[in-house]
């Protein structure tokens, strides 16, 4: 170890990394710092440390994982914007402002050279939120909000305490959360019928859920699993919000506040893409807008008397 740097001081990247860490300047000094501990000082975002360009058509996906869902695809010669950290032979990069995974073999010049990985505190145990909670960058009074989540979301903890504020591991970061908040068992505050509703679905999919409830307490049905082979509903990844009087002026305008709102958060919520009365919105295809769809019979299959959301797989688990 060459020094301690405190936190919140700022250092130049020299665009060098390995397995997770990132070569950085201070002063007079040159080294080595974990990514993780490592952000941009204006997005919260890990830092950018260069470009990298794709020597194939490559998948642009919401994990590193085996089960990530593919939300775009980079063309060959495409430049990408990746942090210097890779874990399952994926690459991270900052894509459209989100933390996004590629293939790293199909990087040019992303090397992965002797470093050992660095390693994140051990989790001690787990607490559940009592509140709506903060997930904040440091325990610090100045902080970056790097994403909120729900009443009775499960977190891992590490036993550390700073400032009033529990140390978490979300996401497989090191992150915090105000301790007071933090229970050791879940709180009895969701009723079981929006439980029987949750069972099977994805995080997303139960973090939209309850967001709905809380914002919309007028619908009260919601269509989630069914039977089909990997379908949206199937796989737990898509809700039907039905429009109380659909076909009444009051119903059509609740159905577009719906729409309106699920699209306006759909990246807090992890929202892949939308459909209401016969339009459909995807956030992949953002700068498009509403677009129609062809006529698929009834009000039900066109969507005229629900809204319909489909989420992306990953996310935090709130159970």
């Amino acid at each position: 170890m060459i020094k301690v740097l405190k936190e919140g001081t700022k250092v130049t990247l020299t665009g060098k990394t390995a397995r997770g860490w990132a070569q950085l300047v201070n002063g007079k000094s040159t080294g080595w710092s974990s990514m993780q501990y490592l952000a941009s000082s204006t997005t919260g975002r890990p830092a950018v440390i260069g470009k990298r360009v794709a020597t194939a058509d490559l998948d642009i996906r919401t994990t590193s994982g085996a089960g990530a869902k593919t939300v775009a695809e980079a063309k060959k010669d495409t430049a990408l914007s990746v942090t210097g950290a890779i874990q399952n032979g994926r690459a991270q990069i900052i894509y459209k402002g989100a933390i996004r995974w590629v293939t790293a073999k199909y990087l040019s010049n992303l090397k992965s050279n002797l470093p050992a990985p660095p390693k994140l505190p051990k989790i001690t145990g787990t607490r559940y939120a009592t509140a709506t909670l903060n997930i904040r960058s440091t325990y610090a009074d100045k902080y970056k909000l790097i994403t909120e989540v729900p009443r009775g979301t499960k977190l891992s903890i590490t036993g550390v305490v700073k400032n009033g504020r529990m140390q978490i591991i979300f996401e497989k970061a090191v992150r915090w959360v105000t301790a007071k908040y933090l229970s050791r068992s879940a709180p009895s505050s969701i009723p079981p019928s929006w439980r029987a509703v949750e069972r099977g679905l994805k995080p997303n999919a139960i973090k939209v859920h309850r967001a709905a409830r809380a914002k919309f307490p007028q619908i009260t049905t919601y269509y989630t699993l069914r039977a089909g082979v990997f379908t949206d509903h199937s796989t737990g990844r898509a809700l039907d919000l039905m429009i109380p009087n659909y076909r009444s002026a009051s119903g059509k305008a609740l159905g577009y506040k719906v729409a309106a709102w699920a699209k306006a958060n759909a990246r807090d919520l992890g929202i892949n893409y939308v459909i209401w009365n016969q339009h459909i919105w995807n956030i992949q295809r953002d700068s498009e807008g509403w677009r129609y769809m062809a006529d698929r019979g009834g009000d039900s299959a066109n969507h005229k008397n629900h809204v319909h959301i489909t989420v992306f797989a990953a996310g935090f688990d709130p159970r």
